[in-house]
């Protein structure tokens, strides 16, 4: 999965920083983390889900926002769950607690949360847990044009 988010933030000419460190499997660690490297932007939230047909989703959103399965419902036609740890790792070989927001198959609907725009900064998983990218979340287009997944646009109402 790394390797695939590299290249797509190499192939939309996205300027990212990489930070290496240890696992972040908590948010206390995160949180640790982003003081250490005095990291700006808001840490995203990527959750892997399905429906009863085996349809598979990737909702990414930032850190501490719920999901609202009744919009959820809505947007997707069917009602969708979470996926197990087995299933994560079997289908996108992301470490649970660290699914990427992008780099998948066009077999998986990437479904994305209005709410990321809101910040300057991106931080994101590819994956790994001792890796964080962050990047411009302007640049989140253009990733946006160049996958093959179809996308959905998410977005409560207030």
């Amino acid at each position: 999965m790394y390797k695939q988010v590299v290249e797509l933030l190499e192939e939309a000419a996205i300027s990212y920083k990489q930070y290496t460190h240890e696992p972040i499997l908590d948010y206390e660690t995160d949180r640790k983390i982003r003081e250490r490297f005095k990291l700006e932007g808001v840490p995203s939230k990527s959750l892997f889900l399905k429906d009863k047909s085996n349809n598979y989703y990737i909702f990414v959103t930032v850190e501490g926002e719920k999901l609202d399965s009744k919009l959820m419902k809505e947007l997707v036609g069917k009602r969708i769950s979470i996926c197990s740890a087995e299933e994560l790792i079997e289908k996108t070989s992301c470490v649970p607690g660290c699914v990427s927001p992008f780099g998948y198959s066009n077999e998986i609907t990437l479904i994305i949360d209005r709410k990321i725009y809101n910040y300057n900064k991106f931080l994101l998983s590819p994956g790994i847990p001792e890796i964080t990218i962050e990047i411009p979340t302007k640049s989140i287009n253009k990733i946006l044009n160049i996958v093959e997944n179809n996308i959905l646009l998410y977005e409560k109402k207030s």
